[in-house]
This record gives C-alpha cells, structure tokens and sequence, in this order.
C-alpha cells in the first residue's frame, strides 16, 4: 500500500510524495490523516492526499528508492469530503506547487500547534449521538458527494428570531428570493441596483439554512465591508456568527478553525481565505460584489476566489449566489448562456 502526501514546507513535488505504507499502519492510514515521514535527514509532518493498493498506483515507481511512513501523527481528518479533491485542483488549475495549496486550508498556528503535538483534537467520526441524529434525519437532498449535517446545536422546535428579525420583503424582493429558493440550478447570479435591499435577501435566504442546522459562507470583496453588514447580521444571527478580519490573531483562527469542523459555527464572513476552512455541513456560498477585483490572490498561491467558489459548489452540491450591481463580463456571460440562474432585482427597496 502507498499513499501520496505534501508537505508543509517547501519542494519541488506537483502532485505530492509517495511514500511506503507499513503494514501495521494499512487498517490505520487514511486519506486526510497527518503523518511523520523522513525527508533526507529530518523528520516531517505531512498531510496524506490518497492512500492506494499498489494494484492501483497510477505512478511508474522504484520500489526500492521508496522510504516508509514512521507513523500517524493524528488520527483525526484534517481533510475530508470535497476538499481532499479541491486541494490538488488549485495545484494544478492554478500551476502552483502542491505544498502552496496545503498551506491555504491549514493556518500557520494550526500547522505549528500540529507539528509540536499541541493541539487537542481527537478522530473527527461522529459520534453514537451523532451518528443517531443522521439516522434520523439523513441529508437525502444532498448529493453523493456533499458533506453530512454533524452539526450540534439545540433547537426548541419554534420558529423564533433572534434578535432585531429580518424585515419584510417587498414584493420585488420577495420575487426575487422565491427564484433564488425554487432554482433547478445552484448558481445563481442575482444582478440588483443599490439600494435594492440584498441584505435581506441575504438574512432571509441564512435563516433558511440556519433553522435546518446548516452552514452558510458569505465572501465580502474587503475587510472594512464587514462592519456594517456583520452589524446587520449580528442583529439577527448574534450566536451563530463568526466574523473574521485582520484583527484576528493566528491563534484565534486556530479556535475558529475548530468551530467551523465541528459545526459549531454556523455562519462566517470573510474574504476569499475562508473558501479554505473545514465545512461539513456547508449548504450556502454567498459571494457580494462578485466582480470585486480583491477576490483574485495577487501573491503566491495565486488564486482566483470565484473559480474556487464554483469548484467547491461542484464537488459539495450547496448553492451559490453571486451579487453585483455591476456583474463581471464573465459571471454576466455565463448567466445569459444559461450556466447561472440570473435572478434581477431593479427596484430600490423602501
């Protein structure tokens, strides 16, 4: 058995390392686990990409020049459902080697506190509650390939709103929001003027998701938009929220990181790194301002966030709603070919 694992450090590797899996580790090893494994004369921690029989090994290899895993590091999956496959995809849609793309979905102080044995975290199955609650209510309207709802959060059964509440939509509103909500397809382009009240659009559609456990992502163009708009959120959603700015220390990311796994966290903002944290339960990506140039990394790994956006929505099955008041020529010629639902919003709302 072998199994091909990047690292955290930098190499010359496009598609990562192979490395011998001993027998004693083969019921043990799985994809997502996090490794020790020599490299020259150190000993390193990496993150296992895919384990494979040797019948299945795509690669043409030398046996005898291939070194062993010591051992498993920590059992608990740090990569699982959609993003064991979205990893590699930035590193070869994006031309950028393997250990830049496992940078993004793990924070410097989370790779720091897993490589001095620090963090305090154990094997993410769920557990007999959880497994029970699935039995229970099983995600029947997801996909093969979309994440289970591990989420533990008490519900009293009411339909209460926290907070302020949202505010009633106006008819244009309203319409809008039914096409959002009864779309065969999951991306949708909502194209409004300003003023056109998408902010309620935005609360209405995560209280949706929210009353059934489920996570939303809302992406904003630059951090200084998340004050007023968190604010407006915060009045709703104020214990299910996680707002994320440059004001967050490395740490703290490393308590947001873990909150989000376990689904303790129910709604984030943020810009474009969040589409790299640990969703299980993501059903909602909402993108404001779409055509906001901030959105494309400039500095390595370069990266378009959008195209990452529509690649987890691929592989995960959620939905995702893009807005502008001025769409991309790309995002615009897309909905026109019928690959986006384009859902209008013309009217100020009042």
């Amino acid at each position: 058995m072998y199994a091909i694992i990047s690292t955290f450090s930098k190499t010359f590797d496009e598609v990562g390392l192979v490395y011998f899996v001993p027998t004693f580790l083969e019921w043990d090893i799985k994809a997502g686990m996090i490794v020790e494994i020599p490299l020259k004369d150190q000993i390193e921690i990496w993150v296992v990409l895919k384990v494979w029989n040797k019948e299945e090994l795509w690669l043409e290899i030398d046996e005898s020049k291939i070194k062993a895993l010591i051992s498993i590091k920590n059992d608990f999956l740090f990569l699982k459902n959609y993003r064991l496959e979205l990893l590699p995809f930035i590193s070869s849609h994006y031309f950028t080697p393997i250990h830049n793309s496992a940078c993004l979905f793990f924070p410097k102080n989370l790779r720091e506190k897993i490589e001095k044995g620090k963090l305090k975290i154990t094997s993410s199955q769920p557990s007999p509650l959880e497994e029970k609650e699935l039995a229970q209510n099983p995600p029947s309207t997801l996909k093969e390939q979309g994440g289970l709802a591990l989420a533990k959060r008490e519900y009293s059964g009411v339909e209460e709103v926290r907070g302020w509440g949202p505010k009633p939509l106006s008819p244009s509103q309203q319409k809008a929001y039914d096409e959002i909500i009864k779309s065969d397809k999951n991306k949708i382009l909502l194209h409004g003027i300003t003023w056109s009240g998408k902010t309620e659009i935005y609360i209405h559609l995560i209280k949706d998701y929210l009353d059934k456990w489920k996570q939303t992502l809302l992406l904003i163009p630059e951090i200084i938009l998340t004050n007023q708009l968190a604010d407006r959120l915060k009045q709703v959603f104020w214990e299910d929220i996680i707002v994320l700015n440059s004001s967050v220390s490395e740490a703290k990311k490393t308590n947001y990181w873990l909150d989000i796994e376990s689904g303790n966290a129910k709604l984030i903002i943020w810009t474009r790194s969040a589409l790299f944290y640990p969703y299980n339960n993501l059903w909602l990506i909402i993108v404001d301002e779409e055509h906001d140039n901030s959105y494309i990394s400039d500095s390595s790994p370069r990266y378009n966030g959008i195209e990452v956006a529509e690649k987890i929505t691929e592989l995960n099955w959620n939905k995702l709603l893009l807005w502008s008041w001025t769409p991309s020529v790309k995002s615009m010629y897309r909905a026109l070919k019928g690959e986006y639902k384009l859902v209008n919003l013309f009217e100020k709302y009042t």
